[in-house]
């Protein structure tokens, strides 16, 4: 009996060495992998246009965060409290951004911004996303700036996220002379391993018979970060870059998914859904958000048109300069079809 007991305690000794052997070197290996790119990098234009943009003229542009698409009606992701992990398969990805391309080509906008597109993502099943874009879109410029380059997550424990790149895009039918990514704050602790990485990008284009520039900004701000200290210290690292190009008169418009509530309720409870701080706005800066329909939805349950169970909210939409004129602003109400978010569309003038 004795020997037998001494035989089980052995093993279990055995087992518990290798868990703290593999945890600890899973911790080792994502502390060794984790890094954080530089700031101000400059972004590599593909497929450069000539056409330069003039003032006075209307203009079209659209901002979606495509959820690297990954989140059809029917998905609920653990991290919003609902089960789901990675994307069905590599044909639901695929079936998602087709979608999305065939959203962007029904509005035929002049210029855009998507959030959440991957490439080398076990999330999103390895699809090339942005080449998958860029093929559809020939006729446009465009910038695609990495957000993060994640270690392989080990979390949820039994069905893992694993690796990911992501960033954020930028599309024109314009000329684009440069374009330049710069860091965010994030958290240094832990939690720096599921939030990764941040940034925004700033991407000019020239004004034909002007001194003037039209600057493009895109961003997509931290959701599930506890400390509220660094989302608004990522804010107030936008709005400083902003008041550079505010101060000298150019034209500036960002279209965004800021995780925080431009119009409508906002849900202070969530993480993602706070009060967007309008009163810390550069002087000439304004909030344009749609209120015709929901930009976003939340994702502890799978979405039901007919009794959905969500929360909504309006959290991506554009901060404008005074110099641009707002004609229209409007959620493309799609329901929920490719992604957790909707498009938003602009129309808009460059003042003479």
């Amino acid at each position: 009996m004795k020997k037998t007991l001494k035989t089980i305690v052995k093993i279990l000794s055995a087992l518990v060495a290798l868990l703290v052997i593999g945890v600890g070197g899973y911790l080792i290996y994502a502390y060794a992998q984790y890094h954080r790119l530089p700031d101000a990098l400059t972004q590599t234009v593909k497929n450069p246009q000539t056409q330069q943009v003039e003032l006075g003229k209307n203009y079209k542009m659209m901002t979606f965060n495509i959820g690297y698409g990954s989140y059809p009606p029917s998905f609920n992701f653990f991290m919003d409290g609902g089960k789901d992990v990675r994307a069905y398969s590599k044909k639901a990805v695929q079936s998602a951004i087709n979608e999305d391309i065939r959203l962007i080509k029904a509005e035929n906008p002049d210029f855009g911004n998507i959030q959440e597109i991957d490439w080398q993502g076990d999330r999103s099943r390895q699809v090339n996303e942005p080449q998958m874009v860029r093929k559809a879109l020939s006729n446009y410029s465009t910038v695609l700036t990495q957000n993060y380059d994640s270690a392989y997550l080990f979390y949820p424990v039994t069905k893992p996220i694993g690796k990911a790149k992501s960033g954020i895009m930028t599309y024109s039918k314009y000329q684009i002379t440069d374009s330049t990514r710069y860091q965010l704050p994030i958290e240094t602790n832990f939690n720096k391993f599921f939030d990764l990485d941040r940034a925004f990008n700033v991407t000019i284009l020239p004004i034909k018979n002007s001194d003037k520039k039209f600057v493009i900004f895109n961003t997509h701000m931290s959701a599930f970060i506890k400390d509220q200290k660094i989302q608004r210290e990522q804010l107030l690292t936008l709005f400083d870059k902003m008041k550079k190009y505010v101060k000298a008169g150019d034209y500036i418009i960002c279209g965004a998914d800021y995780n925080h509530v431009l119009a409508g309720k906002a849900h202070p409870e969530l993480t993602w859904m706070k009060p967007f701080p309008t009163a810390h706005l550069p002087k000439g800066m304004r909030v344009v958000a749609p209120t015709n329909a929901p930009t976003v939805r939340s994702l502890d349950y799978a979405y039901e048109a007919k009794n959905p169970k969500n929360t909504f909210g309006i959290i991506d939409g554009f901060l404008v300069s005074s110099n641009i004129q707002s004609l229209s602003v409007k959620t493309i109400d799609n329901q929920f079809k490719s992604s957790d978010h909707q498009p938003v569309l602009i129309n808009f003038t460059l003042k003479k």
